[in-house]
């Protein structure tokens, strides 16, 4: 059995001083917080105003904002929705408020720290100043027995006659008489009125109002109650995912969402997008989801996770079929952050961190590598070991003559990857009138990365505006948004880097100081040299809308978006000179590289208008009907150009002075145009009964057959809201959801189904000479269309004990037909690729499950959520094949998961030559591709029973993507204290870690896991690890003696953050600071054994990958 290897961060001397000062910095935030009530107690009674037809809500809260008072009332007790208009500078609370009630029926009560709201005397309930006056006394607790302080006790008959609980939860009043009755209230639960019946002594318990189901979420082309919603749509609010040193959204989007497969692939700058399947593997091609910000099909990469304000994931095809041929991937809507009608507000967050690999395998050093090196050689040479192995050569190591020259303790990986420093600010401004919001933010990001070379700096700046006009009837939306981006790599990219690395000896440096860079170091002697590999990507958003109410009930919405982008890649790589240690451990100077100049520019534009009409009205007293109609015009313009030189004269890069013989040029460009019709009609009925029906025709230049048609469906009960349920008080919402819908796919690539492809650097002989030559290598198939995914989606939403917990079960069959592949072909057409065709089917069945809890326990108030998910995949059509093989380790196999693993089985190790013989018949051959077996190789398991091994051996042997998805957030509050732990896993997944470090000296020479000092041997026989050799075709065999099982649990995210009280801001112009520490991907626990971290791509077969990163950080969030 396998045992769970805890992955911990290494305790570096980096990581020692930011964990000293993240402990100084919590232990004086600490004290300081327990300290606060014995040097404050002034009240902040003057504030700044300027507000127009704002509510009273807004008002409060704006007041609340800049002074010390806390606002007591309910919302049955004063008219919240009633708009005012003040314009004040440095007033009292009091005359403001006076200002806010005039004209209305309440008064205010100053208590302490509190300001009550309080109905006016009524004349008819004035009490005799003769009545028998009595006092009663008791506590106001919650549910949990929690005393409620600055609760609302006051007497029926007389509510000028109130007074607040303290901090205990107690009060005292005096009341009229022993018939008076007393309510009690207060925000977030019911209010509750009790006779006092001569009582002196009244506890009561206030139970918390129903809260949730009237959220309202983010749906494709609007918006609807969360009560009301009958698809499958998760909502996540970004508040929580703020203080994460997040780079990219793609990032912040893991573990909020079930049936979300979301893995960061690489820790990377500027290319660690995470990699998102919405209900698994949908397609052969193209799985990403649908990216709509702010009503602009875009990328994730495009939006600063800062200016997120909502996110909703749209996951089966009743949601998702609104956008059609776009959506069979389910989609991702954002909505940016808005202004707000009031003064200006100024919301400042940056961080500051420092990023190191979460784990690296250990490998072999110095004279142990050498020695293992030479055992190999011999292993592999009927025990001859190779010259170099003298006595003499071992000497320097063994003895550490020259450590440059030759180093005992020596290793690339640790040379190579370093501690790194992240750097992020974030700035939004924002406020507004009545007649104008506006939010304009700037972010900017620098990022270092673990290897040196490598870095990312960008710039993100976003801006909303919204205008009013015709009494609100009309409103107009501008969205400017766009992003600056350079990444720097190292010259031959990182992959080569990466490579290098691995497949280093450990005896040789990457930089010697008294001659210079050996080969290995290539990549960072052409940096020393000023080479460079930079990446500049320039996107700009350009969306115009509007929106009119012609009358009550009907609106039409228009928009126009523009969509630019601009992305060049240029590579200088100058010449160089490198050295080699040969066998005899001399150096060998090599011959100077050829220095060359690489040039390559994309640019991109698309053009979008969309307009709808939107109709709500209420037919009789119990239905509710909305009606969408609407079209979406949409064009695409792609051209990439590219030019290239190389022998120059000198190391300068300017592509003139390089050798004109050398040059290369090409380009290319396609372009497409959609045309969709759309609507959707809902009907609510009695706040039980919900159905919606959709619609869309679109129409696609990618095919000869332009248009397709996706209907979908989706019914809804709530349960709960029937009468036979009434008594059952705990049942706070049962919703009961079904959906159906079919999507198109055309993200097929262009001009799949128009044009043949040729290919014009051929040559043909004729007459004994070679002459230029052209061909057609695929045909074209005019018959193409989309693919075709079905979905069946049943659910249902649960909420019990006033929706303080809540769960979300979904079960889902998501079919995808007509699926684009490439079948064989007769060899007498002359092809050397096949035309796509759609002939391949697959199926996905799966679950969704997501249960929060939110409450609080005394002073401590609790926020927790689960999410788990499971997706079976299987191929159900291959066009009439049983399977293809790709790679020669991954299949396409009928009834099996989508790019499953493939190889060979094993039975552990030949221990004997009688092993081999008894499992081997040795008349036919005794080993696969002509290899000779041998006590300590692997056995391969002969499952077609032959006595050999063969190609007809091999079998599926894992699975890339996991049976199951997990995650889990806990976020805890304590006074002014906050707590945040994020969990995330996979579980039922495989990897396939074969190549560089894995296979013992792989071509020779290369690094070599540490675990090799224990492999097979005839003094070693017991060992399970195969025997050394340094021939790479016997470790290049696929077997699941690589296979490992990558499940993995990853303590994803810690936070734990301090807010400055707000008295101890005052004069100073703050409303808000916060301060927090945060450690990324803190543990993980696995149960893979070659050290390598368990979260990577999902079909990755070796070990060449950027490493995923731990970041220690610390950040402040300040608001003005």
């Amino acid at each position: 059995m396998k045992k769970w290897r805890i992955i911990k961060p290494p305790m570096t001397s980096e990581v020692k001083k930011i964990l000293r000062v993240m402990k100084i910095l919590s232990f004086f935030l600490l004290v300081f917080s327990l300290h606060l009530s014995a040097g404050v107690n002034a009240q902040r009674s003057k504030v700044n105003l300027n507000v127009k037809n704002a509510s009273v809500v807004e008002v409060l809260e704006a007041i609340e904002n800049q002074c010390d008072y806390r606002f007591v009332y309910s919302s049955d007790m004063i008219d919240i929705g009633r708009t005012v208009t003040i314009n004040s500078r440095q007033e009292e609370v009091t005359t403001l408020l006076d200002e806010v009630l005039r004209g209305s029926e309440f008064v205010y009560r100053i208590q302490d720290d509190f300001i009550i709201f309080l109905p006016k005397e009524n004349n008819e309930t004035i009490i005799n100043d003769q009545q028998v006056q009595i006092t009663v006394k008791g506590v106001v607790t919650d549910s949990n027995g929690e005393p409620i302080p600055g609760a609302n006790v006051f007497e029926q008959a007389n509510r000028m006659n109130g007074v607040i609980t303290g901090i205990d939860g107690s009060y005292s009043i005096e009341v009229s008489s022993g018939e008076s009755a007393l309510t009690f209230s207060f925000i977030g639960f019911n209010t509750q009125t009790i006779q006092v019946a001569n009582r002196t002594n009244i506890n009561i318990t206030l139970v918390e109002e129903s809260t949730g189901l009237d959220e309202v979420v983010v749906v494709g082309y609007g918006t609807q109650k969360k009560a009301n919603l009958t698809g499958a749509v998760e909502s996540v609010m970004p508040e929580g995912l703020q203080s994460r040193p997040l780079t990219n959204t793609s990032a912040a989007l893991q573990g909020q969402v079930a049936g979300a497969f979301i893995s960061q692939t690489s820790g990377q700058p500027g290319n660690d997008d995470a990699q998102i399947l919405i209900r698994g593997i949908g397609t052969f091609g193209n799985s990403k989801p649908l990216v709509i910000i702010d009503g602009m099909v875009g990328d994730l990469a495009d939006v600063n996770p800062k200016d997120l304000e909502n996110i909703s994931i749209l996951k089966d095809a009743a949601s998702t079929a609104i956008y059609g041929n776009r959506a069979s991937n389910g989609v991702i809507l954002i909505t940016t952050k808005k202004g707000k009608s009031g003064q200006m507000k100024v919301d400042y967050k940056g961080y500051a961190g420092v990023q190191q690999v979460t784990e690296m395998p250990d490998v072999l050093k110095g004279v142990e590598y050498l020695e293992l090196r030479a055992q190999a050689e011999a292993n592999s040479n009927n025990g001859q070991y190779p010259t170099w192995y003298n006595e003499e050569y071992m000497y320097n190591y063994r003895n550490n003559v020259d450590p440059m020259m030759y180093p005992t303790n020596y290793d690339w990986i640790s040379d190579t990857f370093r501690s790194a420093a992240i750097y992020d600010n974030h700035v939004n401004i924002s406020g507004g009138s009545d007649n104008l919001l506006y939010s304009v933010s700037v972010g900017y990001l620098n990022q270092d990365g673990i290897v040196d070379g490598n870095d990312t700096k960008k710039l993100t700046i976003r801006s909303n505006f919204t205008s009013y006009f015709l009494k609100d009837k009309l409103r107009l939306d501008l969205n400017l948004s766009g992003y600056d981006q350079t990444t720097n790599d190292v010259v031959a990219g990182m992959d080569n880097a990466i490579y290098n690395v691995y497949v280093a000896p450990s005896t040789v440096r990457k930089y010697i100081p008294t001659v210079g860079y050996t080969g290995y170091g290539s990549n960072w002697a052409a940096k020393e040299e000023g080479g460079y590999r930079q990446t500049q990507s320039t996107p700009i958003n350009i969306r115009m809308a509007a929106s009119l109410e012609v009358l009550k009930g009907l609106k039409i919405d228009a928009s126009y978006n523009l969509y630019s982008s601009s992305n060049e890649l240029e590579i200088w790589n100058p010449s160089l000179t490198f050295y080699s240690l040969q066998d005899n451990g001399q150096l060998q100077k090599g011959t100077p590289t050829q220095a060359s100049l690489e040039n390559y520019r994309e640019t991109s534009l698309t053009k979008m208008t969309d307009s709808q009409i939107n109709y709500s009205t209420k037919i009789g007293e119990s239905v509710d009907l909305n009606a969408l109609a609407g079209f979406e015009a949409r064009e695409l313009s792609y051209k990439q150009y590219s030019m290239s030189r190389a022998n120059f004269p000198v190391n300068v890069p300017s592509m003139g002075i390089g050798d004109p013989a050398t040059q290369k040029n090409g380009s290319s460009a396609y372009e497409g145009s959609w045309l969709s019709y759309y609507g959707r009609l809902n009907l609510n009925i009695l706040n039980k009964y919900m159905l919606e029906a959709t619609v869309r025709r679109d129409g696609s230049s990618r095919f000869e057959d332009k248009w397709g048609t996706f209907p979908s469906a989706s019914i809804g009960w709530r349960v709960s809201e029937e009468s036979f349920l009434e008594s059952v008080d705990w049942l706070a919402n049962l919703k009961l959801r079904a959906s159906w819908g079919q999507l198109g796919n055309e993200a097929i690539g262009d001009y799949y189904a128009a044009s043949n492809r040729m290919n014009s650097d051929l040559t043909y002989n004729f007459n004994n000479t070679l002459y230029s030559a052209a061909a057609i290598t695929r045909l074209a198939d005019r018959s193409t269309t989309w693919e075709t995914s079905e979905q069946l989606n049943m659910g249902f939403d649960i909420g019990v004990i006033k929706n303080k917990i809540t769960a979300t079960f979904d079960y889902f069959v998501k079919t995808n037909k007509d699926i684009l592949m490439q079948l064989p072909v007769s060899g007498t057409l002359g092809l050397s690729e096949a035309p796509f065709v759609n002939a391949a089917a697959m199926e996905n069945r799966g679950v969704e499950m997501m249960a929060t809890y939110v409450g609080k326990y005394k002073a401590l108030d609790i926020k927790a959520s689960v999410t788990a998910s499971s997706t079976k995949n299987e191929i159900t059509d291959l066009g009439g094949q049983d399977f293809i093989i790709f790679d020669n380790n991954l299949i396409w196999e009928v009834g099996k998961p989508f790019n499953s693993f493939y190889g060979f089985k094993t039975e552990g190790l030949y221990r004997s030559q009688a092993d081999i013989d008894n499992h081997l018949n040795t008349e036919i051959g005794n080993a696969y591709a002509g290899m000779v077996a041998q006590p300590g190789d692997i056995k391969f398991a002969d499952l077609n029973g032959d006595g050999v091994i063969t190609a007809d051996d091999r079998t599926l042997l894992g699975k890339p993507y996991p049976d199951w998805v997990f995650s889990s957030n806990l976020d805890l509050g304590w006074r002014n204290w906050d707590l945040g732990l994020f969990f995330q896993g996979v579980f039922g997944v495989n990897s396939l870690n074969q190549g560089m470090i894995t296979a013992p000296f792989h071509g020779g020479a290369a690094a070599t896991g540490a675990w090799y000092r224990n492999a097979w041997s005839e003094d070693n026989p017991d060992s399970n690890i195969q025997r050394l050799y340094s021939e790479p075709n016997r470790f290049n065999i696929v077997s699941d003696y690589y296979m490992e099982d990558a499940s993995y649990l990853r303590l994803k995210n810690v936070t734990l953050g301090y807010t400055i009280p707000k008295r101890l801001l005052e004069g100073i112009g703050v409303s808000h600071v916060r301060v927090y520490g945060n450690i990324q991907n803190a543990l993980t626990w696995t149960k893979m054994r070659y050290g390598f971290d368990p979260e990577k791509p999902s079909t990755t077969t070796n070990t060449l990958q950027y490493p995923q990163t731990r970041i220690f950080s610390m950040g402040v969030n300040v608001k003005f």
